[in-house]
């Protein structure tokens, strides 16, 4: 049912460093991927205004303030893209250029922490992913998927400056709990899935 997914590489857990805890808060002007960090490089794809992206390396560049990127976007995809044209969605990033004037980012659909126990997995042909943000806390969150029969399978502890990708489908309910220093669960959130890659941010 869930398969790897290059954004946050499931089962690996990939770790964001803390500067780029804001990850959530990248997007791109637009414009052309590419194989590698220069225009010398192939394009292998393109993004529109307002795409979000997840930067997963800055690389530095000689005789220039802004930097290359290696980025995860799309449904999978790893590029890179030239800092002058990625933005941040809320303020300017370093190493990127101004702020994004569009916003395409969706986010999952949110249910009550009291409705989790009548919820469960339904069959479904469309997938999709949602990607769990961690930002600038000290809190540690567990993130359950609630299986076909309306039990909670573990599959990810996230801690500041972390995010992590998962393919899932629409039908499919996810449960956060926030983690107290003694290692009680709280109720954070309960999501599904969009049609569209939505992104959920946790604090």
């Amino acid at each position: 049912m869930l398969k790897a997914f290059v954004f946050g590489l499931i089962g690996l857990g990939l770790s964001v460093n803390p500067s780029y805890a804001s990850n959530l808060k990248i997007g791109s002007w637009g414009g052309n991927v590419r194989s590698g960090p220069s225009t010398d490089y192939t394009r292998i794809g393109s993004l529109r205004e307002g795409d979000p992206v997840v930067l997963l390396e800055k690389i530095k560049s000689s005789g220039s303030k802004l930097n290359w990127f290696k980025i995860a976007y799309g449904k999978g995809k790893v590029g890179y893209q030239w800092g002058g044209i990625l933005c941040g969605f809320d303020k300017e990033v370093n190493g990127t250029f101004g702020v994004c004037e569009k916003d395409n980012r969706s986010s999952p659909r949110r249910y009550r922490c009291s409705d989790q126990n009548q919820l469960r997995s339904l069959g479904a042909k469309r997938d999709t992913k949602i990607t769990f943000f961690v930002g600038q806390t000290a809190k540690d969150f567990n993130v359950y998927w609630i299986d076909y029969n309306g039990n909670e399978q573990f599959y990810q502890r996230l801690s500041s400056g972390m995010s992590w990708t998962v393919d899932t489908y629409p039908s499919h309910p996810w449960v956060v709990y926030k983690l107290s220093k003694s290692g009680g669960e709280t109720c954070h959130s309960v999501v599904r899935g969009t049609k569209r890659p939505s992104q959920w941010l946790l604090r």
